[in-house]
């Protein structure tokens, strides 16, 4: 079989396709607007492998040379270069495609924000009942490698897990559903964690970007838990009676007060049918995900915080509601994704201190927004280790002012990253070696 990888990316998915199909004994191409040099070492693996990779413009003969193409999520279903395949898909569709699947219960997570926690979180609850839970999708496992490893399984006479818990961004579900003609498997439960306006440089409008969202919510699952607020729009588009869902608000508001990320997940081990005490037992072993709300360390008494993975303004509101009782030092800004700098507000206002990574969405936004209403500002800063720098400087001060005030540094940019960084991990783990070395010192 002929195979055309559309888009290597950054996250591993193009490497885990092209790999897959390598070890298939098919033939591969893979095709992206990067050179070889910014794609590293996976591009000189994947060669060395036999795929022929091609760097620069993409090439019509590729695409009509090809019996499938597997698309990257970020690019566009409209790409004019797609009118000359024969066959697309993704990840999720080749995996969805195995007569596997039907041994397995499946969890689809979807949401703007808060959806790799959630599933990194129904996961550890699993695990810690005793069944085996393995986690793909959006936090960057491919679902060509989890295929792999049930293939290998099988040879070896293994059992597959009982659950897979599939994280969902909107070009995910859009990408599967084309992909499958509309045909998603019979899912034991799909989630939406929550709703705001994000990657409104992408989609027309924000009811685009909830329609792909949306798509998940099918026939085939059995159940649903979403935002109180949404619970007659899901039943309305499901045909799902009020027993088989749940609204995460009514569900879970009287527990994880402290701990308001926890919530979904809560909410789906509880729909699943898990007693509540032995959830709230088995959260409190979970230990979060790198770049969302990732703690650290202490320095005397200011704690730095990495919430890298905060890509949008309401993200910020959500993430610093955790350290209200400290003095925080906001470290924000980055590259506009076409949304306002409204949603935190409230959050610059109460900032101890306010340090910038300059970017389209700090210049724009950020700064009109922060002049506005008189609030201080430091920078913007071209480089981690300024705002950093700055932020530590302001922590320092006020706690010759105050000695047992308890501080946080917090890395929650509220915009995306591209400007100054690879991605938000690249971010993320800048922030975290820049942090480790102080912790060192």
């Amino acid at each position: 079989m002929k195979v055309l990888i559309f888009g290597l990316g950054m996250h591993g998915g193009g490497f885990a396709a092209a790999s897959y199909f390598l070890d298939h004994g098919d033939e591969v191409r893979i095709t992206d607007l990067k050179g070889t040099c910014n794609l590293g070492y996976e591009m000189e693996d994947l060669t060395q492998r036999g795929a022929l990779c091609i760097s620069g413009p993409h090439r019509s003969e590729d695409f009509l040379w090809a019996d499938i193409v597997v698309k990257n999520p970020a690019i566009p279903p409209n790409h004019p270069m797609l009118k000359y395949a024969r066959m697309v898909v993704n990840d999720f569709a080749w995996l969805f495609s195995s007569p596997w699947c039907e041994q397995v219960k499946i969890i689809g997570i979807t949401g703007t924000k808060g959806k790799t926690t959630t599933s990194a979180a129904v996961a550890h609850v699993l695990q810690e009942y005793g069944y085996e839970a393995m986690q793909c999708g959006n936090m960057g496992i491919s679902g060509f490698s989890i295929l792999r490893e049930w293939e290998r399984r099988n040879e070896q006479g293994r059992a597959l897990p009982e659950y897979l818990v599939c994280e969902f961004s909107s070009w995910q579900i859009r990408d599967t559903v084309q992909a499958m003609h509309g045909q998603l498997p019979v899912m034991e439960l799909c989630a939406l964690t929550n709703f705001y306006p994000d990657h409104l440089n992408s989609y027309e409008s924000i009811e685009h970007y909830l329609e792909d969202k949306l798509q998940l919510f099918t026939h085939n699952i059995k159940m649903a838990v979403i935002p109180d607020v949404m619970l007659k729009r899901i039943k309305t588009q499901t045909q799902l009676d009020k027993h088989h869902i749940r609204g995460i608000d009514r569900a879970s508001a009287k527990v994880l007060e402290e701990q308001p990320h926890l919530r979904s997940a809560y909410t789906i081990l509880l729909a699943l049918g898990f007693k509540y005490k032995s959830i709230l037992k088995a959260l409190q072993s979970f230990q979060g995900v790198p770049h969302r709300i990732e703690q650290l360390g202490m320095l005397g008494n200011i704690l730095f915080v990495n919430d890298s993975a905060a890509t949008i303004p309401e993200a910020v509101h959500f993430s610093y509601a955790k350290f209200r009782t400290m003095a925080v030092h906001l470290i924000c800004g980055g590259t506009d994704k076409n949304l306002e700098a409204d949603g935190m507000l409230e959050e610059l206002q109460s900032a101890s201190s306010v340090s910038l990574l300059d970017g389209s969405f700090t210049q724009n936004k950020l700064i009109p927004l922060l002049e506005q209403h008189n609030i201080p500002y430091y920078g913007p800063f071209k480089s981690m280790g300024d705002a950093l720098q700055q932020s530590y400087e302001m922590a320092r001060k006020k706690e010759q002012e105050l000695p047992n005030l308890v501080q946080a540094i917090l890395l929650s940019p509220g915009s995306a990253s591209f400007e100054l960084f690879a991605n938000e991990f690249d971010r993320g783990n800048q922030f975290k070696n820049l942090v480790g070395l102080l912790l060192e010192s």
